[in-house]
C-alpha cells in the first residue's frame, strides 16, 4: 500500500564549491532522493535549527549524524533539514533542505520514530510500525494529493511507549492512487506517501 516506487520522485545532488554547498538552499518533496557530497575535509553534520542559527555542530537526534563521504537518502518527512560543515561552519558553510508540503498538511517533529508503512503497494490494509517515546492517543487518516481527507483509519487510538506494529484496514470503496497517510500524536504530525492498488 505504501509506495515510493512508481511515483515520480526527483533526484538532487548537493555539491561542495570551496567552502560553500551548492545549492545551499534546496526545496524537495517527500519521496525525492538527495545525495549530499561530503568529504573528510568537509564532514557534514545534520543539526537542528537552533544549532544551525548559532553556527554550531552538535548533531540532531535521529538524523544522519556526521558524514565524511557522499550520503544518499530518500526524504520521508515534511519540514526542514539543516546541515553544516563541521570544519567550516564558522565560515558560513551550511545549508538547508526544505521539504515542500503540497497537501497543506502541517507537520512538526513528533514523538514517533522509525516510522515504517508497508506493504508496497497495498490493497486491503496498511501495516504500520514505529517507536513511540511517550504514551499518546493517535489518529491515522488518509488524504488525497489535493489535501482532502478521504478516510479515518483510526481515531484516538491509545498507545504505550516502545515498539508498536498495527494493521489498519483500508476502506473498501477507496480508489486506486496516491494518498498521504496523516499520523497525529500529541498534536504533532507525521506523513507518509502511499500507493493503493486494489
Amino acid at each position: 500500500m505504501v509506495a515510493f516506487a512508481g511515483m515520480k520522485a526527483a533526484s538532487y545532488t548537493i555539491t561542495i564549491i570551496g567552502t560553500s554547498y551548492s545549492p545551499a538552499t534546496l526545496t524537495v518533496n517527500v519521496g525525492d532522493v538527495v545525495t549530499l557530497i561530503a568529504t573528510p575535509n568537509h564532514p557534514t553534520n545534520e543539526v537542528d535549527q537552533t544549532t544551525w542559527n548559532a553556527n554550531g555542530t552538535a548533531t540532531v537526534s535521529g538524523g544522519w549524524g556526521i558524514q565524511a563521504s557522499a550520503y544518499t537518502f530518500t526524504v520521508s518527512n515534511l519540514g526542514n533539514i539543516y546541515y553544516v560543515c563541521q570544519n567550516h561552519v564558522s565560515m558560513g558553510m551550511k545549508g538547508v533542505i526544505s521539504v515542500a508540503n503540497p497537501n497543506g498538511l502541517v507537520q512538526s517533529f513528533s514523538n514517533i520514530q522509525n516510522l515504517s508503512v508497508f506493504p508496497n503497494p497495498a490493497s486491503e490494509k496498511l501495516s504500520i510500525s514505529y517507536n513511540i517515546l511517550r504514551a499518546a492517543n493517535m489518529s491515522f487518516k488518509l488524504y488525497s494529493v489535493t489535501g482532502r481527507e478521504v478516510a479515518v483509519l483510526s481515531a484516538d487510538l491509545a498507545t504505550i511507549t516502545g515498539e508498536i506494529t498495527l494493521d489498519l484496514l483500508l476502506p473498501t470503496g477507496l480508489s486506486n492512487g496516491i494518498y498521504i497517510l496523516h499520523i497525529v500524536s500529541h498534536s504533532k504530525t507525521e506523513t507518509k506517501k502511499i500507493l493503493v492498488l486494489k
